[in-house]
This record gives C-alpha cells, sequence and structure tokens, in this order.
C-alpha cells in the first residue's frame, strides 16, 4: 500500500511538470503568430521562394509567413514586426521597430544585419556555410597542387606530358593554416585533417593546445609568421572590418613558402589586391585561389582576371543548390529551441 502511495504521488508530481511545461509551450508557440520574410535576391542562388519554406510548414503550419517584396515594404511593417527573417538589416532600423523579439538571417558574416544598439534583440546568423566552404577550399587546393592550370594549357596546345605533376606531393605530406579559425575554420580543419593533413588555426581569442573535435593545432599572434613559413596552404576565413583589413600585409606574405598557395573565403579587404600581386609577381608564393576580392564585383580593369596563377570564383563558395533548404531547416531548428525555453 506504501508503495503504491509513492508510485501514485510521484505521477502526480511528474503530471503536474508536463502540464506546467505544456502549458509554458502553448503560451510561447502562440507568441510567433508571423513570421516576415525579406529575402529577395538579384542573384537566383541567394533569392527564397515561399515553396522554398515547406518544412517549416510542415513544421508550424499555425504561423502566418509574409513574404516583403521590396525594401520599402520592410520599413512600412517594422512597427508591427516581432519575428523577421532576412537577408538586411540596418542599425537605424531598430528604433523603428520596437515589437522586434528576434532576427534570423542565413547570412554567416555579420556585414548585411546589424546589430542591435541596445542589445535586446538577439540576431541568428547563419552556421550552415562551414561544409559548402569546406568543399569548395579542397577543390582549389587540388587545382593547384595537381598543376591544373598547366594541364590545361597542355589539353590546348596537344600536348601529353606526364612528367609534370612528378613534383607534386599528396596532401596528406602537406601543412596547412587557417587563418580565422572559426565555426567555418572548423568544417575547413576537420576536412584536411581528415585527409592527414597537419593543419593549424589561428583565431583573435587564442587558445593553447589543439582543438580535440577536429585535431587542428592553435596559433598565437606571436608565432603566426612563423608558421605561414611552414604552410604549404594558407587558408583566409577572416571577417571583414577596420580590424582585420589588410590583414595579411607584405610582411607576412613575405613570411610565407615561395611553392605556397594562398586561398581567401572570408572578406577581401583582408588583403590588398596590390601586395597580393606584388608578391605573385615576385615569386613568394606560387598562386591564390579567391572567392572574395577587395573590390566586388571585381573591376573589369583588375589584374586579377589575366592571371595564370589565380583561380577566382565570384563569392559562390555558398552557391549550392541546397542552400535554401539548410537555412530553412536551421530556421527550424532555431525557431524550436525559442518557442520552447
Amino acid at each position: 500500500m506504501l508503495c503504491q502511495i509513492k508510485i501514485a504521488k510521484t505521477l502526480e508530481q511528474i503530471f503536474k511538470k508536463v502540464v506546467i511545461k505544456y502549458s509554458v509551450i502553448i503560451i510561447r508557440v502562440s507568441k510567433l503568430k508571423q513570421l516576415y520574410i525579406y529575402l529577395k535576391s538579384e542573384d537566383s542562388a541567394n533569392h527564397f521562394e515561399i515553396d522554398d519554406f515547406k518544412e517549416f510548414i510542415e513544421v508550424f503550419p499555425d504561423v502566418e509567413l509574409i513574404f516583403l517584396q521590396a525594401e520599402k515594404d520592410l520599413i512600412a511593417a517594422l512597427p508591427k514586426i516581432e519575428w523577421l527573417d532576412t537577408w538586411h538589416f540596418r542599425e537605424d532600423w531598430f528604433l523603428l521597430a520596437p515589437k522586434l523579439q528576434a532576427i534570423f538571417t542565413p547570412a554567416a558574416g555579420k556585414d548585411w544585419v546589424h546589430a542591435d544598439p541596445s542589445a535586446q534583440v538577439p540576431i541568428h546568423h547563419g552556421t550552415f556555410h562551414g561544409p559548402m566552404i569546406a568543399e569548395v577550399m579542397v577543390g582549389m587546393m587540388l587545382y593547384f597542387n595537381r598543376q591544373m592550370p598547366k594541364m590545361q594549357s597542355l589539353q590546348k596546345r596537344n600536348i601529353w606530358d606526364r612528367n609534370l605533376q612528378g613534383n607534386t606531393a599528396m596532401l596528406c605530406n602537406q601543412k596547412a593554416l587557417i587563418v580565422g579559425y572559426g565555426m567555418i575554420g572548423k568544417s575547413c580543419g576537420r576536412m584536411l585533417t581528415s585527409m592527414g593533413m597537419q593543419v593549424f588555426g589561428y583565431q583573435r581569442k587564442y587558445l593553447k593546445g589543439h582543438d580535440v573535435d577536429t585535431n587542428v593545432s592553435y596559433v598565437s599572434d606571436d608565432r603566426l609568421n612563423e608558421t605561414l613559413a611552414l604552410a604549404d596552404h594558407v587558408i583566409m576565413l577572416l571577417p571583414g572590418g577596420h580590424e582585420t583589413r589588410h590583414f595579411i600585409s607584405k610582411d607576412r606574405l613575405s613570411s610565407m613558402k615561395n611553392t605556397a598557395y594562398l586561398y581567401n573565403f572570408g572578406r577581401g579587404t583582408t588583403i590588398s589586391e596590390e601586395d597580393l600581386c606584388w608578391a605573385l609577381d615576385g615569386n613568394l608564393l606560387a598562386g591564390a585561389g579567391l572567392d572574395v576580392t577587395e573590390v566586388e564585383p571585381l573591376p573589369l580593369s583588375s589584374e586579377l582576371w589575366a592571371r595564370d596563377d589565380v583561380l577566382l570564383t565570384p563569392h559562390s563558395s555558398c552557391v549550392f543548390k541546397e542552400y535554401q533548404a539548410l537555412h530553412v531547416h536551421e530556421l527550424v531548428f532555431l525557431v524550436k529551441k525559442i518557442v520552447h525555453m
């Protein structure tokens, strides 16, 4: 009998907790009645339509999705917007949006959606870009490492030369340095260490030792130039801003091996085009793979267009057909977390 009473009381306590828990969930879900979406883009790769939100609609069928077609529509709606999914949000717009509770954006960088000056509105940036950039990074590394520009030149001249690639080493016997070792850097580092490469990671907030998740070794400020001299491949993933402007200077370029390659997937302002061309012309490095440039779109007058030792992609390292689905999947995850808090 005593045992039954204890079980009954335990079940009653559990039931009360469940009721309280679900009443909280219901209250908070009811708060998310509308999600405003302003994800218009001239580039089809970054443009979102209602069909892209199929997963969100299935999980949150009672949430009304309101698609805004122009910036003027967004500004007009700001006074009543509570939840927003957008590519752009200016700092001065926060004063126009007193009800705003959260902003979601596919963008990984913080260039387009500015932080709330009052620090009241959280910004949820996209965190799904790492695997995409890592794939493109490896593609560029193989392109240069296997001498593909020279092989293409031979092909155009009908030359069958099996000796040209004889001095190339397997990537598993090479070293890489990731400058800007954050979330995207971890994805890149994980891929490279899985291939057997020795990988170093530099971040502004220095950590000692190595990343136990990726086996990437951390690098401090005072060892950066020393590590640049060791690396066969230097991968730039730094954000933009005055702190990182021309971070890879002539001094740092001079520290690199003349057989090394540099890649930039962060922001083009982190290295001067003039300094890069200076280093390439002086044989201070072997080549560069650039997904970003100091000025975008790259001017027609830029020297980079005609260089055989430069591989250019138009800020497209994340242009994959899965992009929209990945953002919406992450959006569903974030909204679930928020409404269940």
